[in-house]
C-alpha cells in the first residue's frame, strides 16, 4: 500500500486527546509512504481534526477547511474530529471537489477509507454515525511517536458527566476505557524511542477501568504498574476531576518518584449556585477540603485550574464569590475561558445570559490574578532542587538557554547552557522572572 512522492499535512484544533489521534493518524500516513507537508503548504492531502468545545473552535476549524481548499483546489480534504460530530451540515456545505468528511465512530479508520476509496462520481464521501452508537474503547494499529519530547498515551475516552455547558458525551460517546496490555504495549515503543516522560490522557481520565469488569484496575493500580517500567522515568496526569481525586490517588502522590506533582482538576466556577447549575458533582466546600488535603501531604505540588466566566446566571455577587475563593485556594495557574453557549447542550436554555463586555472584564480579572498566583508559585519554590526534562535551546537577553518543565509545572531556563533535547537536569531556583524561573544546572540526570 505504499505511495510515492505524495505529501500530507495536519491541523488539529482543540485538546491533547485530539493532538494523540492526530498522531496516530500522522503515523498511518508515514508507515504507508506519505511525506508530512507543513499545513501552510500545498499538499495532496490535508487532514483536518476539529473541535466543537466552543464557538472559537468551531470557527477556527472551519476556517482551516477553507485554507486547506485555497492551498490546492485539485487536492483532498479529509475532515474529522468533534466539529463533525456536531455540524454535519455545515460542514457538508463545503464545495471542495474531493472532500472526505469523518465522525468520530470511524476516526481511526480514516487511512483505509481514505485509500480504498474513489470521487469517480461523487464530490464528498461522509462515513458518519451518532456518537451514542460508539460503545468500545477503538484501538489503532498505529502509535504516535512523533510529539517532540513527551509521549501522549490516551488511555480513557468518552464522557458520562453530562456537565450542563458541556457537549462532549454527545460527540464522544459514553466513558470507556483502553485495555492496560495495549497501553503497555504503546509505551514500550515510546520507550523504544527515547521517551523518558508520557502523559495519561482522557476526556475524563479519573474514571479509568471503571468499564473493565475483568481487569479490576482503576488509575491509581495503572499508575502503579506503570512506575515499575525502568524505562520511564516521569509520568504526568492531563486533566482529573474531582470526585477522581481519591486518598489512594493523592497518596500514590506522595509516594511515588515519577509521578509529576502536577495535578490539573477543573473548578470551573467558586459559586456553589453556579456550581449546581454547571451540574457539577461537588461544591466549593468538597473542592476546598480535597485541595488542602493535597498540599499537606505534598506541599511543592501545582494545582491548576480551569473556570469558565460568564455562565447563564452568573451575577456581580456569585463572580466575587468565586473570585475570592479562585484566590484562597493559590491554585499555580488558572485557564480562564469566557462561556460558549452550545445548542446541544442544557445550560442554552438556562436564563439570565452574562452581557459580553461583562464576560471580557471578568475574564481579564481573572487572567490578572492567575498571573499573580503564578508568580507566588515561583517564589515560593526558589531555592528548591528540581529536576527538568529539557525541552528546547533559546536566547534571552542575548543570552543562549537551555529550557524545560520541572514536574510540578515550572518553566525553567539555564543561562549559558546547550543541553540536548530530552535530558534531564537537576537544578537549582534561583531568580523569578514574568513566565519562567531561571536555574542553576546541578548534574545530568
Amino acid at each position: 500500500m505504499k505511495i510515492l512522492n505524495q505529501k500530507v499535512a495536519f491541523k488539529t484544533i482543540g485538546c491533547k486527546v485530539n493532538q494523540y489521534e492526530t498522531g496516530n493518524l500522522r503515523q498511518a500516513f508515514i508507515k504507508n509512504g506519505y511525506n508530512i507537508a507543513d499545513f501552510k503548504e500545498k499538499a495532496d492531502v490535508y487532514v483536518i481534526n476539529t473541535c466543537a468545545v466552543t464557538k472559537e473552535a468551531e470557527r477556527k476549524s472551519k476556517q482551516m477547511i477553507r485554507k486547506a481548499a485555497r492551498l490546492n483546489p485539485s487536492g483532498t480534504i479529509i475532515v474529522t474530529g468533534c466539529g463533525v460530530q456536531a455540524n454535519l451540515p455545515e460542514i457538508k456545505d463545503c464545495n471542495h471537489s474531493k472532500y472526505h468528511i469523518v465522525s468520530n465512530y470511524y476516526k481511526d479508520d480514516i487511512f483505509e477509507l481514505f485509500f480504498n476509496s474513489t470521487f469517480e462520481s461523487v464530490k464528498k464521501i461522509i462515513h458518519y454515525k451518532p456518537a451514542n452508537q460508539i460503545t468500545r474503547y477503538a484501538e489503532n494499529s498505529f502509535y504516535s511517536t512523533s510529539h517532540r519530547i513527551r509521549g501522549l498515551i490516551k488511555i480513557q475516552d468518552g464522557c458520562n458527566q453530562f456537565c450542563s455547558y458541556c457537549i462532549i458525551p454527545y460527540l464522544r460517546g459514553r466513558a470507556r476505557s483502553r485495555t492496560s496490555k495495549e497501553i503497555f504495549l504503546e509505551i514500550n515503543e515510546l520507550i523504544s524511542h527515547n521517551y523518558k516522560e508520557i502523559v495519561l490522557l482522557g476526556i475524563n481520565l479519573g474514571s479509568y477501568g471503571n468499564d473493565l469488569k475483568d481487569e479490576n484496575i482503576h488509575l491509581t493500580s495503572l499508575i502503579q504498574k506503570i512506575e515499575k517500567i525502568s524505562g520511564i522515568k516521569r509520568i504526568r496526569l492531563s486533566s482529573i476531576e474531582l470526585p477522581w481525586v481519591t486518598d489512594e490517588l493523592i497518596n500514590a502522590f506522595h509516594h511515588s518518584s515519577k509521578l509529576c506533582h502536577h495535578l490539573h482538576i477543573p473548578l470551573q466556577s467558586g459559586d456553589d449556585h453556579i456550581l449546581n447549575l454547571m451540574n457539577r458533582k461537588y461544591n466549593t466546600g468538597q473542592f476546598e477540603k480535597i485541595v488542602k488535603k493535597i498540599k499537606q501531604k505534598i506541599p511543592n505540588i501545582a494545582i491548576t485550574t480551569d473556570v469558565i466566566v460568564g455562565f447563564p446566571g452568573e451575577d456581580d455577587l456569585s463572580f466575587e464569590r468565586s473570585y475570592q475563593f479562585i484566590k484562597r485556594l493559590a491554585f499555580a495557574k488558572i485557564h480562564v475561558f469566557p462561556y460558549s453557549e452550545r445548542l446541544l447542550n442544557l445550560a442554552s436554555l438556562l436564563p439570565g445570559k452574562v452581557e459580553t463586555d461583562t464576560i471580557k472584564k471578568r475574564t481579564k480579572k481573572l487572567n490578572d490574578l492567575s498571573k499573580e498566583l503564578r508568580k507566588d508559585f515561583f517564589i515560593k519554590n526558589i531555592g528548591q532542587d528540581r529536576t527538568i526534562l529539557v525541552e528546547y535551546q533559546g536566547i534571552k537577553n542575548n543570552q543562549n538557554y537551555t529550557c524545560g518543565l520541572t514536574d510540578n509545572y515550572i518553566q525553567v531556563c539555564i543561562p549559558g547552557a546547550k543541553e540536548k533535547k530530552g535530558q534531564m537536569i537537576k537544578l537549582k531556583l534561583k531568580e523569578v522572572f514574568d513566565s519562567y524561573i531561571e536555574g542553576e544546572k546541578i548534574c545530568s540526570c
